[in-house]
């Protein structure tokens, strides 16, 4: 992964992570675990119920995109409709939203080298699932 990568990571713990509000997030916020509703346009089911920054969640939120955007050819592209989506819904600001999502993207390419992923521990699915994950985090980490 590139030096650029990870240190903007790093950056984004130093700067956010240490000062959190007290404010319930979803702390699962994938694309299953979101259902058109009928009070409301969105419905988030399945919370985990964590306490912290309401940006954070954007991060699972674009891990959970980025298998379907890549295979549609465009994972750039579908990002940033899924930034956009996401931080305009939650009214956030996208910039910040973006850098907690860039985060989840670096920790998720490191735990996958480690550990693999749910749907691929090992071997050619593994190896297709880093490399979207990289990606990812690569198109988060902007200009």
């Amino acid at each position: 992964m590139p030096s650029r990568t990870v240190r903007a990571a790093t950056a984004t713990v130093r700067e956010l992570a240490y000062h959190q509000p007290d404010t319930l997030i979803h702390g699962d916020l994938n694309a299953r675990n979101i259902l058109t509703g009928t009070r409301e346009p969105w419905l988030a089911v399945d919370p985990k119920g964590w306490v912290g920054d309401r940006a954070y969640d954007c991060g699972t939120l674009t891990k959970s995109r980025s298998v379907v955007l890549a295979e549609q050819g465009d994972l750039p592209r579908g990002i940033r409709r899924t930034l956009d989506a996401y931080t305009s819904a939650a009214e956030l600001d996208r910039e910040h939203a973006r850098r907690w999502a860039q985060l989840s993207a670096v920790q998720a390419a490191y735990s996958g080298r480690r550990r693999g992923f749910r749907r691929g521990r090992h071997g050619a699915e593994r190896d297709r699932l880093i490399a979207i994950v990289d990606e990812l985090a690569r198109i988060l980490t902007g200009p």
